[in-house]
């Protein structure tokens, strides 16, 4: 297994040999054999991913990477039990560590845009928004620049992903130890990834730590992405609830951003040097979080109360969708 850590190469991967749309096809087809699907969709998500090489922006490539990987390792979690523990967790551990190269860059990107769409609403003195908005852009701008002429982070990821492409090309899709075209290839994997965002879902509710509310999220995202895979078998249902999981997703997302701003505060004073003002940004970001947590929870409770039947549900329209087709 090629880890984005630990390979340094001199040359460039070939991109995967896949079409690669706007907007990839994140879905499985009625007539399309389950083997098929997964490695087309896997092989779009990753080519989609690589175009990191060539955007002028790129913080917003970046974002699209790991998207991309969030929704490959979404894909493989769902065939987990045919692909076996060792063969996923390898594969999962690569793209995992390719996805958090990038992570700071995209981390200060994000929080140097919430500082300056939220600092209207903040109490604080105009100037002290002012230069907190300043450091934070010029701290973001900084990571991105250095991230642009980071040849060897480039180079890591392209020869990861290149090589995971290549794994991936050479799955069988038909014959012997091909992906099983049938329900039970995929219902351990929704059942494991349902479940567990319910039980961090109350996990959460004991007890709201930053920890414990960025791990729901990570599985809500996880299960979103795996609903929107199988959308097609009964989209009224799967619409709703891909709907509700994508809401979710973003509150959860909304608060963890504000956990990592006020993270950053705490830790670095001269963002904001004044005491009592730091002290009344610190109140009004728990107040905020406090709010999204509730929101959260009450959103949670309408699509999580119970996974098992969900499961047991889309069992059925599978069923229905793949006898007709």
């Amino acid at each position: 297994m090629v880890s984005a850590q630990t390979v340094g190469v001199a040359r460039q991967p070939p991109a995967p040999e896949v079409p690669e749309p706007l907007t990839p096809d994140f879905r499985l087809h009625h007539d399309e054999p389950l083997g098929e699907a997964v490695q087309r969709i896997v092989l779009e998500q990753v080519a989609h991913a690589m175009r990191l090489r060539e955007s002028d922006d790129l913080d917003a490539s970046v974002h699209q990477l790991r998207k991309s990987l969030k929704r490959t390792r979404a894909v493989l979690r769902l065939v987990r039990g045919e692909l076996g523990d060792w063969r996923y967790r390898q594969e999962n551990t690569c793209l995992r560590d390719t996805a958090r190269l990038w992570g700071p860059t995209r981390d200060a990107a994000v929080l140097a845009d919430l500082a300056a769409d939220l600092a209207p609403d903040l109490d604080l003195e105009q100037d002290t928004t002012d230069r907190m908005v300043a450091l934070l852009r010029d701290r973001a701008l900084a990571s991105t620049r250095e991230a642009a002429a980071d040849r060897r982070r480039h180079l890591d990821t392209l020869t990861a992903l290149g090589s995971f492409a290549c794994r991936v090309r050479r799955f069988p899709v038909s014959g012997d130890g091909a992906l099983p075209d049938r329900w039970e290839s995929v219902a351990p994997g929704l059942a494991r990834v349902a479940g567990r965002a319910r039980r961090r879902m109350l996990s959460a509710q004991d007890d709201p730590t930053t920890e414990r509310l960025h791990a729901w999220r990570k599985d809500v995202k996880y299960l979103w992405y795996q609903v929107e895979f199988l959308q097609p078998v009964w989209k009224d249902l799967l619409q709703a609830v891909g709907a509700r999981l994508s809401d979710l997703g973003s509150v959860l997302g909304d608060d963890h951003d504000l956990a990592v701003w006020a993270e950053a505060v705490e830790e670095d004073p001269t963002l904001v040097p004044d005491a009592a003002e730091r002290e009344r940004l610190l109140k009004h970001l728990a107040e905020r979080r406090r709010a999204l947590q509730r929101e959260a929870l009450a959103l949670g409770g309408t699509v999580l109360h119970d996974p098992d039947a969900l499961v047991e549900q889309i069992a059925v329209a599978w069923g229905q969708a793949r006898r007709a087709s």
